[in-house]
């Protein structure tokens, strides 16, 4: 099968970028499965990608770089500007796509980058099966929890779900075109109007190389000799992350810096207005604020580690996640978004969200950590089931999933394509 595979973000060695790295190995992990891959992605993105040694899983992909005249970049100067330029970009890259498919013919197209429901995507004008996603976005706070973000958090929230509100009627004939709409969360999945939801899936964007998580698993445990439970967070300091419940989960526990400690390991705004809180709530000795740090740093740190705390309030994806559990650290996360698709009880802690307040969730993230720090065992066991779930997450079952034979079969009729063909 011929592929063209829409990234505007794709960068090889991009690990820590979930979009340039979705793109890359979306790309690499179609073309491993057989099929004849050529990617449409900008310019800029070229010299790293033709740096990148040509493996095996890369061979049978080519690319086709494209940008808008030097003019249009300088919308990436101004507040929002890069959308604008995204937007524009993909009509763009939809009428060079039109063109390439009169050579090329492809039988699918895919866009993959960004993986954003609010913004529309142009391929299904080539009239061949347009696989939409996956894409998230859908995503938000829920009203029981608003008022924990803070001020500004509950102003950019706002403006977030005004976005989603006024993109809405934009996105139908991305919408209508689109034979197969991949969604990362079930909330995302649950925003799409209800006249396209019957051609809508769930499926998660990022994912594991499998050989990577060979390779952790024999660092992920021999280091972690403390007797104190150690809890780690990796991410941007914003108010949605939900660090601060976990902080009043510390204050809830009631236990010595002795017995449990968190490190935190990331910076942004909402830093001060945490440090605040642990100050108030008298936990601040339990914490260490480690600040932002390398890559390779944060993977060297994965492994002095017994526990990944990661409440976000409405995150898409969550690689932080995947590469805890690599290192065999079972997560505790929320029933929202990506990471809630990605934890079960066999490596975790799912905490349930529904009509419960902040001080609830909060309990039940302390009566978690009291159960592990009571039985090392069941840790243990969960650790385990931490690396097995990671081993399944990968790149390759994420981009199978989707073109598994039987499964191509069975797209629904195309609606609304608007290219004919040569």
């Amino acid at each position: 099968m011929k592929v063209l595979l829409s990234a505007y973000s794709c960068l090889p060695g991009t690990a820590s970028l979930a979009e340039p790295a979705i793109g890359w190995n979306w790309a690499r992990c179609i073309a491993a499965s057989g099929h004849e891959v050529v990617v449409l992605t900008r310019a800029i993105n070229r010299p790293r990608i033709e740096e990148h040694p040509n493996s095996g899983d890369t061979q049978q992909l080519r690319f086709v770089y494209h940008d808008l005249p030097r003019r249009w970049q300088a919308l990436y100067r101004i507040p929002f500007g890069n959308y604008a330029y995204y937007y524009l970009w993909q009509r763009a890259a939809a009428e060079l796509a039109c063109g390439l498919h009169r050579v090329e013919r492809f039988d699918r197209v895919q866009h993959v980058t960004w993986g954003s429901f609010r913004v529309p995507s142009f391929m299904g004008r080539l009239g061949v099966p347009f696989i939409f996603g996956p894409v998230g976005g859908g995503e938000d706070t829920p009203r029981n929890l608003r008022k924990g973000l803070g001020w500004k958090g509950r102003w950019w929230d706002a403006l977030r779900r005004l976005s989603s509100a006024m993109t809405s009627p934009w996105m139908a004939p991305t919408y209508k075109s689109a034979t197969q709409i991949i969604a990362t969360t079930r909330e995302t999945c649950d925003a799409i109007p209800a006249k396209y939801r019957h051609k809508a899936c769930c499926r998660q964007a990022v994912g594991i190389d499998a050989e990577s998580v060979a390779s952790l698993c024999g660092r992920s445990s021999a280091a972690r000799q403390s007797s104190r439970l150690e809890l780690l967070f990796v991410g941007r300091l914003l108010p949605w992350k939900g660090v601060h419940l976990i902080v009043k989960a510390l204050a809830g526990l009631g236990a010595s810096e002795s017995e449990v400690h968190l490190t935190v390991i990331g910076a942004g705004g909402d830093l001060h207005r945490l440090q605040q809180l642990a100050k108030r709530l008298k936990v601040d000795p339990a914490i260490t604020w480690a600040g932002w740090m390398p890559r390779e740093a944060v993977i060297e740190a994965y492994s002095q580690f017994d526990l990944f705390t990661f409440p976000s309030l409405h995150d898409s994806g969550g690689m932080a996640v995947l590469e805890a559990m690599s290192f065999g650290l079972p997560v505790v996360c929320l029933d929202l978004g990506g990471p809630a698709m990605a934890v079960n009880d066999g490596c975790g802690r799912v905490i349930a969200t529904r009509n419960r307040s902040e001080e609830q969730i909060g309990a039940a993230i302390a009566a978690f950590l009291r159960e592990m720090m009571a039985n090392r065992a069941a840790l243990n066991a969960l650790s385990a089931g931490a690396r097995a779930r990671a081993a399944s997450l990968t790149w390759q079952a994420n981009a199978d999933a989707v073109y598994w034979e039987p499964l191509l079969t069975q797209v629904h009729p195309l609606e609304g394509a608007f290219c004919a063909e040569a």
